[in-house]
């Protein structure tokens, strides 16, 4: 005859139950077997307590702080194609921004992936590019140069006589001071500039400009594998950025405009956060497209200083996260059918 066991007394409330707490054996892991230490606050006040108090008192990072960590490492992880990108950054007029996302989102790509990255000045009419960025060096040759012998630039290193770099590891393609008062590209300048840039950077962010009627523009959106279309946050924002989109789908027939991301980019008086009006916009343009986003209006991106990543308010380094999040995301999607090259028309 078999004895049963005693079965242990329950625990009085408060007091330790011994045995029957313990973690089950099939429970075990890394995470209960080894305490794990909190990362220490990346900044704000949250840095100066830890730092203050030794370290004894760790608030951890902000809900904002963690979001901007998992942006970044996501735009970091996404894998390249073979098929060379080329994201067209295009305004539905002047003024809107269409630099400021195109070097943003560019520095944004370059300081979290490893891949060559390049900014190319596709409306060079206007200041050069170079001046919205803090500069390693600077390029010691001009574009007109390597547009007039494309063969100067077969290997990198002769590449790298016609580009910028900025501070984030972005390479710059821009035009030279004396040239952008009366020499626009026309399509043979930006094909020639887009083999060239194509031979030696698998990723390149083109400052279009503004608008679809510069000689240039079908070369640009015939080599788009992804575009971006930057209008104010306002009705009439929004308006002129489906006519765009319209004009695009008859300029550059294919999904390109169905793949396109909006930028809502709100002005001085729009504030720093969303409205009920910008948030229904947001919604509008992304029942025409891939995406829209809102861009706050931030003093930094609006100074005409050179736009340095570290300056920026939280939400608007969030939001220019989020744009590169898309774009590298798009990455791994089904593969856009080909728009027809200019040069065959």
């Amino acid at each position: 005859m078999s004895v049963r066991s005693p079965q242990p007394e329950p625990a009085a409330d408060g007091e330790d139950s011994g045995a029957s707490a313990s973690v089950p054996y099939s429970e075990l892991s890394a995470d209960t077997l080894i305490r794990r230490e909190r990362p220490a606050p990346k900044g704000g006040w949250r840095r100066a307590l830890y730092t203050v108090t030794g370290g004894r008192i760790n608030p951890g990072d902000s809900k904002t702080e963690q979001r901007r960590q998992e942006l970044e490492a996501a735009v970091g992880r996404a894998p390249l194609p073979d098929e060379h990108q080329s994201i067209v950054v295009l305004g539905t007029g002047a003024e809107v921004g269409t630099t400021t996302v195109a070097l943003g989102l560019g520095s944004v790509l370059a300081a979290h992936r490893g891949d060559r990255v390049i900014a190319v000045d596709g409306d060079p009419e206007r200041a050069p590019i170079t001046e919205r960025m803090a500069l390693k060096w600077h390029a010691e040759l001009p574009m007109q140069e390597l547009i007039a012998s494309p063969d100067a630039a077969v290997r990198y290193s002769e590449m790298n006589r016609f580009t910028a770099q900025t501070t984030y590891g972005l390479d710059v393609l821009a035009s030279a001071p004396d040239d952008t008062a009366s020499r626009p590209l026309g399509m043979e300048s930006l094909r020639r500039i887009s083999d060239a840039v194509e031979r030696h950077y698998p990723l390149q962010l083109v400052d279009a400009g503004s608008g679809l009627q510069r000689p240039g523009v079908p070369v640009l959106l015939g080599r788009c594998t992804r575009l971006v279309l930057v209008t104010p946050a306002t009705r009439d924002g929004a308006i002129a950025a489906a006519n765009v989109l319209d004009e695009v789908n008859g300029t550059a027939p294919g999904p390109l405009a169905e793949s396109a991301v909006v930028v809502l980019a709100k002005g001085p008086s729009g504030g720093p956060g969303s409205s009920p009006e910008t948030d229904d916009l947001e919604r509008q343009m992304g029942e025409r497209c891939a995406r829209a986003l809102q861009l706050p209006e931030d003093q930094h991106l609006g100074s005409g200083r050179p736009i340095d990543l570290a300056d920026l308010r939280a939400p608007s380094a969030l939001a220019l996260l989020e744009l590169a999040v898309e774009i590298t995301e798009g990455f791994a999607r089904p593969e856009r059918s080909k728009r027809p090259d200019p040069r065959d028309r």
